[in-house]
């Protein structure tokens, strides 16, 4: 006792620094807990079998929902990689079937899903608008990027899937490189990924100015153009609604 009334003021110190040392744990916890609650999940998992008619799902299994912008293929074609997209970003409308509401693009809320289609018509759609050489022979690999957005902030957060493709005639399978989706957290990664949706946007743009004759668009409609479409809405309203209520 003699000892701790001595050394009263150096206690006190020792005390002070291990309570510091507490809290300092105790609110790291609570904000590495806080991340790991707002931190994305994207999952992309291969259902229905690695064959031609094998599906490609993606999960949101993050705490918050999310809105997906676009679906990036990279295809390794003879030992090269090329960019390209599998999705109907960037002005491309690869199934023209198929309304807005079976878009791969939308919100998806937590621990829901959405099937983005055949494995086979993804890659096929990638094929049709990457920038391929003449020669090009079999597609090895394909990388799949599911590109999604927070309902917090307009900050990019990105899931990737790679599959091995195996050739045996005329059938092909789709083979997982990894049992989990990478999850694409880093700065440079989404600022990769952000330039990419930017380089869409410009081709898009690339491809509608230039009309088929060679000639460049004009920015902007006629007047008279958009009214007559208004007045054609408005007869095709009024003609629908008598057989609405004869129903």
């Amino acid at each position: 006792m003699e000892w701790l009334v001595d050394h009263n003021q150096v206690v006190s110190i020792a005390v002070q620094i291990v309570t510091a040392l507490v809290w300092i744990i105790y609110l790291q916890l609570l904000l590495q807990n806080f991340r790991r609650e707002r931190r994305s999940k994207l999952l992309l998992t291969r259902v229905a079998g690695g064959h031609e008619r094998g599906h490609l799902m993606l999960g949101n299994m993050g705490a918050e929902p999310i809105f997906v912008k676009a679906l990036l293929a990279d295809l390794v074609i003879d030992g090269k990689t090329y960019h390209s997209i599998a999705s109907d970003s960037g002005g491309f409308a690869p199934f023209a079937d198929s309304g807005p509401n079976e878009s791969i693009k939308g919100p998806l809320k937590t621990a829901a899903y959405r099937d983005l289609g055949r494995i086979s018509d993804l890659v096929d759609v990638a094929l049709e608008f990457s920038d391929l050489p003449e020669d090009a022979k079999r597609v090895e690999t394909v990388i799949f990027t599911v590109l999604a957005e927070g309902s917090r902030d307009n900050i990019l957060t990105a899931g990737r899937l790679c599959f091995d493709v195996y050739h045996a005639g005329e059938h092909q399978r789709f083979l997982p490189q990894t049992s989990s989706t990478v999850q694409l957290r880093s700065f440079r990664k989404r600022r990769e990924l952000a330039a990419r949706l930017k380089e869409m946007l410009e081709q898009e743009a690339r491809a509608f100015l230039t009309s088929e004759d060679g000639q460049r668009r004009e920015r902007g409609a006629e007047l008279q153009q958009l009214r007559q479409r208004q007045r054609q809405s408005e007869k095709d309203r009024q003609t629908d609604a008598p057989h609405e209520a004869a129903e």
